[in-house]
């Protein structure tokens, strides 16, 4: 007990404005930072590098006032001297750390950070020097021969508060460049921090310096830096995929990516216990050298490529491990793999390009992406781009866009006086793009509505040219989608594209599909409506193809009742099957209704729709969709202009 008593200081003797809990805190809360961040998974970024920095720093902070004060009861006072400067020196840095941190977030300037630093060090350098000879000439702060503290003039509390000035005024400053509740996080820390220098000042403390530059750090973790696990699957927030890809892809590194799409997984995973355990046991038993991400219904496991035959084996027994859990589940997915390439330079292209494969298999498909789909998927990718432009110029004359016609066979003129508007693009890069490679993608991101509005326009143009050069021409028909009659400027864009080019309404006809949606149906009948006062004429395209509600048909007046080519080819599969074409057709025919069968491709077909009360035809054997420029050479001229 005496040896004891002779080596360590009595603690109650030190100095009465200092007491060591805020430092020992400080340190126990560093270390527990520490841990729970090595544990947690974080893209070791530049930016995490330097929040690790500081929290050392931080560290050393607290050690060093620690160690200075007990050093006040031992021989020597060297040492109290330099721990103590390293303390305020380390505290002053992790300022500077701060302000170099905040530079990534706030997108400041290189320039003005590289000049605030120079600034720093300079600043710093003076200090130390100021304050050495403080100590030297007394007027600083010292030992005194009795073993007391003098402290005199403190320098580094004018650093300090020189570099405390500068972060409030550039979180303020640019708080614009930062989502609003980091800003309010950050200044939050700083104007705590602040606070508490200034309690612990009032009292003649400086027992909490360390706790209060603690702070700045632990805002920077919990904001930048925080938990990236799902807590029910163990996988990294996805917003670490996009970053990591790009890092490895910076690095030349071959990944292996397997995506897992499961719709409402995670709500799946909350409900069932079991299922929840089945995917941690697959998972903790496939793992191993893999970083798995999740992106909402989308794990994504991402590896390192080795070029060895177990890797191959190891890919091989993932697989069937999967199908063997999903055969225990039986839960829909589609699992698809790719290999990172040069061709594909972004993290971000990998998750299209997934999403892009996955619209072409069936759910339950196992698909490993090749160089046709990744040609395929960058030319899907240039055809939406030229999609976005085209809809923001909104111009109704783009060139981009043409109107293709094909001509439709008047049964009882026996002429064609009528015709389907096409839709084709034209695009520097690909050439002629067909409606299948772009239309699916207009409507699925919203674009389709303006490509429509110029091919109605278009259309209107060249009515106006035929009408002009004296041929007969009853009307041509445009393609809507329900999504075009959802607008509601709808029926006055319409009127106003007709009027522009001066041609009567009655010119124009609208195809339009038939919608499962209540809402959808209402205001297709109140549209359809309005603009039959017109004139227009209305037709319901694709009937015989999926859903198809004899009450709302009738209730919506439309003049011509099309039927899809899926209806002729029924008709010839048995008698049964021609009555109830037939019986179709006469039904409408006898309500009115003139019936257009599309897909005629030969006098047999031709011959079976003039016996099933057809009006109109329309397909290959008459012609294939033609320019606009050429349905002249399927019309009639008008007698009374050829008289003239």
């Amino acid at each position: 007990m005496t040896f004891l008593t002779a080596v360590l200081p009595d603690i109650t003797a030190l100095a009465v404005n200092y007491t060591p809990v805020g430092d020992v805190s400080v340190l126990a809360l560093c270390i527990l930072c520490f841990l729970l961040l090595v544990q947690n998974y974080i893209h070791r970024s530049k930016s995490f590098r330097l929040m690790l920095f500081m929290l050392c720093n931080t560290c050393i902070a607290a050690i060093t006032q620690l160690i200075s004060t007990v050093n006040l009861e031992l021989p020597g006072n060297l040492p109290v001297y330099v721990f103590r400067l390293v303390h305020y020196i380390v505290l002053i840095l992790n300022l500077y750390l701060y302000l170099h941190y905040l530079q990534g977030p706030f997108f400041l300037r290189k320039e003005r950070v590289k000049a605030a630093s120079v600034f720093g060090l300079v600043l710093q350098a003076v200090v130390v020097v100021v304050d050495v000879i403080g100590t030297i000439c007394k007027f600083g702060y010292y030992i005194m021969p009795d073993g007391s503290e003098h402290h005199g003039v403190n320098v580094f509390l004018i650093e300090y508060a020189v570099f405390s000035v500068t972060l409030f005024y550039t979180i303020f400053r640019y708080r614009s460049r930062i989502i609003r509740q980091v800003y309010i996080g950050l200044l939050s820390s700083n104007i705590l921090s602040l606070v508490i220098l200034i309690v612990q000042g009032l009292f003649g403390q400086y027992s909490y310096t360390s706790v209060a530059n603690f702070l700045l750090v632990l805002s920077i973790v919990y904001m930048f830096h925080s938990n990236s696990f799902d807590v029910n699957t163990g996988a990294v927030a996805g917003s670490y995929f996009y970053e990591e890809m790009d890092d490895n892809l910076e690095k030349g590194k071959t990944m292996i990516i397997m995506s897992y799409n499961i719709p409402n997984f995670s709500k799946i995973l909350n409900q069932s216990k079991d299922l929840r355990k089945e995917f941690n046991h697959f998972f903790q038993q496939n793992l191993t050298g893999g970083i798995l991400y999740h992106l909402n219904d989308r794990l994504v496991l991402v590896f390192e490529k080795k070029y060895n035959l177990t890797q191959d084996r190891i890919i091989e027994q993932l697989i069937e491990d999967f199908k063997e859990s999903h055969r225990k589940f039986a839960i829909d997915y589609k699992l698809v793999l790719l290999e990172t390439t040069q061709d594909v330079p972004y993290g971000e292209d990998y998750i299209r390009l997934i999403e892009f494969a996955e619209q072409g298999i069936p759910n339950n498909t196992i698909y490993m992406v090749n160089d046709n789909d990744i040609q395929r998927y960058y030319r899907s990718s240039y055809i939406l781009s030229e999609l976005e432009d085209i809809a923001q110029r909104h111009d109704l004359d783009d060139p981009r866009i043409l109107v293709y016609c094909q001509p439709v066979y008047n049964i009882a003129s026996g002429e064609y006086d009528t015709a389907e508007a096409l839709m084709r693009m034209k695009l520097e890069k690909t050439g002629m793009v067909f409606p299948d490679q772009f239309i699916s993608l207009a409507e699925q991101h919203g674009l389709i509505h303006t490509i429509s509005l110029i091919i109605l326009n278009k259309t209107c143009g060249s009515i106006r040219t035929l009408l002009e050069d004296g041929f007969k021409i009853s009307r041509i028909s445009v393609n809507f989608s329900t999504m075009d009659i959802r607008y509601e400027d709808f029926c006055k864009e319409v009127q106003q594209i007709i009027a522009r080019n001066q041609i009567p309404y009655e010119k124009i006809a609208i195809e339009i599909t038939e919608s499962r949606s209540e809402a959808d149906f209402n205001l297709m009948k109140e549209k359809v409506i309005e603009l039959q006062k017109l004139g227009i004429k209305f037709y319901l395209d694709d009937f015989g193809t999926g859903y198809s509600n004899f009450e709302r048909i009738m209730e919506i007046p439309f003049d011509i009742i099309k039927f899809d080519r899926s209806m002729l080819i029924e008709s010839g599969k048995s008698e049964s099957s021609y009555y109830m074409v037939s019986t179709f057709a006469s039904m409408f025919d006898k309500l009115k209704y003139s019936v257009l069968f599309e897909g005629i491709e030969d006098d047999s077909d031709e011959a079976n729709c003039v016996q099933m009360s057809a009006k109109y035809l329309q397909g290959y054997k008459y012609s294939k969709p033609i320019p606009i420029e050429q349905l002249c050479n399927f019309l009639e001229r008008d007698s009374i202009v050829e008289e003239v």
